[in-house]
């Protein structure tokens, strides 16, 4: 029968006339079925890494750098005793001459004269030229025999940990000597030192001395065995603690107990947030000594958002959010160094009073 093309054709094959249509514009291939593709995140990038440590004679250059900036004449204080002789004048020699506890001495002729805080040869010009008045030449001649006010401070595994005077001069092994030398315990039977010399540290005017203490106690290189000053601050910290400290520009620096599976990120909540001075772009954390240490620098922003791998901390890292604008590690080195003692010394108060009570 004839197909008549006079007729409209039904609704039904108008649709599969354009399905067909469809189907033939499309190109030859794969599937044409539009798929979502899911694009993955970039992986979080690691924390910068920057390796401060020296070679021995490196440290030995600083070191000895550092001791001619901070030597400086020892000046008197409260409870010193002075030897005071006014050449050809007997009467005017005097073999015990006390700092009283107002800084004041007295002295024939010339009556009180402050003491404290002053050098021998500031004394010594200031008492010339008051007995200017009363002889005509004077030559006067002073001489410290008792050095109380002077001490250094040693502190952690040694013996005896304390204040010590600084009446002659003391080196590191000998002030080591003096408290009783480090700490020992028993291991299986054996005696084994409690000390960690590699976080050893001496600190003088809160500046860090880079002395390295296991090649001074472990291998007798005595080119580190420098005499100590007055204020100086030795620590040697225990190799059995297993602390981090959180410092800087934190509300509540302080010493932490270390515990496993210990984030940068999270440690620094427990320093009970940030001052308007922080720079969260890099929090440093220092690793090993502080005279010869690698440092671990991270964007703290970033690794909330999870553009930067955070650091997992270890026992003895110190973790430091610097203020911003300071960006020298020495200048930083100035601001750590003080913190760290004045929490020690806080903690060697807080056991001495709760082993008292």
């Amino acid at each position: 029968m004839p197909v008549d093309f006079t007729r409209p054709l039904p609704l039904a094959c108008y649709l599969f006339a354009i399905l067909i249509a469809a189907c033939a514009s499309q190109p030859s291939g794969p599937s044409s079925t539009v798929q979502s593709q899911v694009v993955a995140a970039p992986a979080p990038v690691p924390a910068t890494q920057i390796d401060m440590r020296q070679t021995p004679e490196e440290q030995l250059a600083d070191l000895q750098r550092i001791v001619s900036e901070t030597t400086a004449a020892p000046r008197l204080g409260k409870g010193d005793v002075l030897s005071i002789s006014v050449y050809d004048e007997p009467d005017l020699t005097i073999p015990e001459v006390p700092i009283r506890p107002d800084g004041k001495m007295s002295f024939p002729l010339v009556g009180d004269i402050q003491a404290d805080g002053r050098t021998v040869d500031e004394l010594n010009a200031d008492l010339t030229a008051r007995l200017r008045q009363y002889l005509l030449t004077p030559k006067v001649s002073i001489i410290v025999t008792n050095f109380n006010s002077l001490n250094y401070v040693i502190n952690g595994e040694v013996v005896r940990p304390g204040v010590y005077p600084l009446v002659t001069d003391v080196t590191i092994t000998a002030a080591l000597a003096k408290a009783g030398g480090l700490n020992k315990g028993q291991f299986r039977s054996s005696s084994v030192e409690l000390a960690d010399l590699t976080h050893a540290f001496v600190s003088r005017r809160g500046r860090l001395l880079p002395v390295d203490f296991i090649r001074l106690l472990r291998q007798g290189d005595m080119r580190f065995d420098i005499a100590l000053q007055a204020g100086d601050y030795i620590s040697i910290p225990s190799g059995l603690s297993k602390e981090v400290y959180i410092i800087g520009e934190v509300n509540a620096p302080a010493l932490f107990a270390f515990r496993e599976e210990m984030p940068m990120s999270r440690t620094v909540a427990l320093a009970e947030g940030f001052t308007q001075d922080a720079d969260l772009s890099r929090v440093h954390v220092i690793r090993g000594s502080l005279t010869n240490p690698r440092l671990i620098v991270t964007d703290f922003n970033k690794v909330i958002a999870g553009e930067q791998q955070d650091v997992q901390l270890e026992p003895g890292d110190v973790v430091y959010v610097p203020p911003t604008g300071l960006s020298n590690w020495a200048r930083m080195l100035d601001r750590i160094v003080p913190t760290v003692t004045a929490i020690q010394t806080g903690v060697i108060l807080s056991n001495s009073v709760s082993g008292s009570n």
